[in-house]
């Protein structure tokens, strides 16, 4: 059995928890996704639990060898105090999700927003190769939003709401969103809305994912052809107003709808191109090579959660020492 302290990264969603185990150092001792069962908070507790011991035993490492654990839990949710508002995928409001995981193993729990901690994890693997103090981590799932990191820091904003893009309106006479108001972002470029658009040009096509619709568009469909290119024109612009707000070094892309890969990324590299060729000042500042994909291998949530477990995030973030 090890003796070595360890770490805890969790990335729970509305559907499935992703577990990882680390030791201090950062190294992978142990990973996991199982299904997350939302009908209590007891349940949700229970399917967090299972995630941790099945990576504890993938380890042969018993529960007081873990020195912190740290998640990424979608919806609104106070760092300071470990309690999640808002998290209705989870089933959860005013709930001590922190308090409750720390009783369960004795130890320290941290966590924070999951794009926010997804950035985080996206910040630490950029710096194997490319060190930058800044970037935008855009995920583009269910619904859309983006973390922000800022000299190193994590940008929470006064509310902590910092980055949530996905309800900044768009088309004021568009689509209703879950917001309650209409035409937000999120109702023309996260998943749903991409399946949406599809069905409506196409109401008999089976699709069900939004990496259906790219698909088809790679086919040479034209109405998916049209779907994709709406929603690459957006999210160009949702990278340059980004880059124009926050003057980032780096724009990560991931999330579900990103699995396409190059059937996702290239659009949005053709229109940011045509942006280039209309302003001198885009010309300076959207290069390609301002944005990055996420590999469809890589879940930045886990590793920014395991980043939570090592710090508060009230010092700048630490890069990894290169392997």
């Amino acid at each position: 059995m090890q003796t070595a302290q360890l770490l805890v990264g969790l990335d729970v969603g509305g559907t499935k928890t992703a577990a990882l185990l680390t030791d201090a150092s950062g190294s992978m001792l142990g990973q996991t996704v199982v299904p997350t069962r939302t009908a209590t908070p007891d349940e949700l507790l229970d399917s967090i639990s299972q995630a941790i011991h099945l990576v504890l035993g993938q380890a042969q490492a018993m529960p007081p060898q873990i020195q912190r654990i740290g998640l990424g839990v979608p919806g609104h949710v106070d760092p300071a105090t470990g309690i999640v508002h808002l998290a209705v995928n989870l089933n959860l409001q005013n709930y001590p999700l922190g308090a409750a995981l720390s009783a369960r193993f004795e130890t320290p729990t941290f966590l924070e927003n999951d794009v926010r901690t997804a950035a985080i994890g996206a910040f630490d693997a950029l710096q194997l190769t490319e060190p930058v103090d800044s970037l935008a981590y855009v995920s583009i799932g269910t619904g859309l939003a983006a973390g922000v990191i800022l000299n190193g820091r994590l940008h929470r904003g006064h509310n902590g709401l910092a980055g949530e893009i996905g309800h900044m309106i768009v088309e004021p006479e568009g689509a209703l969103c879950n917001c309650g108001l209409r035409g937000c972002l999120e109702t023309i470029v996260a998943g749903p809305a991409i399946v949406r658009q599809m069905l409506a040009a196409e109401p008999d096509m089976q699709i069900q994912h939004a990496g259906d619709v790219y698909e088809t568009a790679v086919r040479g469909n034209p109405n998916a052809q049209k779907v994709v290119q709406r929603v690459s024109q957006h999210l160009s612009q949702t990278i340059q107003w980004l880059i124009m707000t926050y003057d980032v070094e780096k724009i990560v892309l991931g999330g579900g709808v990103t699995q396409s890969g190059d059937a996702f990324l290239a659009p949005i590299l053709q229109e940011l191109a045509c942006l280039r060729q209309q302003s001198p000042l885009a010309a300076a500042l959207l290069p390609d090579e301002k944005v990055h994909l996420i590999p469809s291998n890589f879940n930045p949530g886990v590793w920014g959660a395991v980043n939570l477990a090592k710090q508060t995030l009230l010092e700048p973030l630490s890069a990894p020492e290169k392997s």
